[in-house]
């Protein structure tokens, strides 16, 4: 049983190598494995910011993490505004505000959900609650 194991594990590593080599090329490799070594210890969000989802626009990243952090408890949501969006600043959005939903550029934004604008534009209708790096936090005006 424990050889029967052991070429096993063998395999499964071998087959976990050869998924992972294939598609990159050695040197993207090497550094994407330095990354992670340099990586190991750090902060969730440094972590992230370092990784290639916020590669984009790594301001923008910098905006929903202080975002998230200064978003009121009683946020049911968080709708999320930029000057030009695309499914890479939703993505983000969604992963980096989860477990909270969030939407990217709603028409209607949800009642008790929180305006997040990137960038300086303010819409009527809503009072800023907090300013972030690059934006600010928005409620709705009574």
């Amino acid at each position: 049983m424990r050889a029967r194991r052991r070429v096993a594990l063998a395999a499964f590593g071998f087959l976990l190598l050869v998924l992972i080599a294939a598609p990159n090329r050695p040197r993207e490799l090497s550094r994407r494995l330095r990354l992670v070594a340099h990586d190991a210890g750090r902060d969730l969000a440094l972590r992230r910011l370092d990784g290639s989802s916020a590669a984009f626009d790594r301001r923008y990243f910098f905006f929903l993490e202080s975002a998230r952090r200064r978003l009121p408890a009683r946020a049911a949501g968080v709708a999320v505004q930029v000057p030009a969006p695309t499914e890479a600043f939703r993505d983000l959005a969604l992963y980096v505000l989860a477990p909270l939903p969030a939407l990217l550029a709603p028409r209607v934004v949800p009642d008790g959900w929180v305006l997040a604008v990137y960038g300086p534009a303010r819409p009527e209708g809503w009072r800023e609650i907090a300013l972030v790096a690059g934006g600010a936090l928005l409620e709705r005006t009574p």
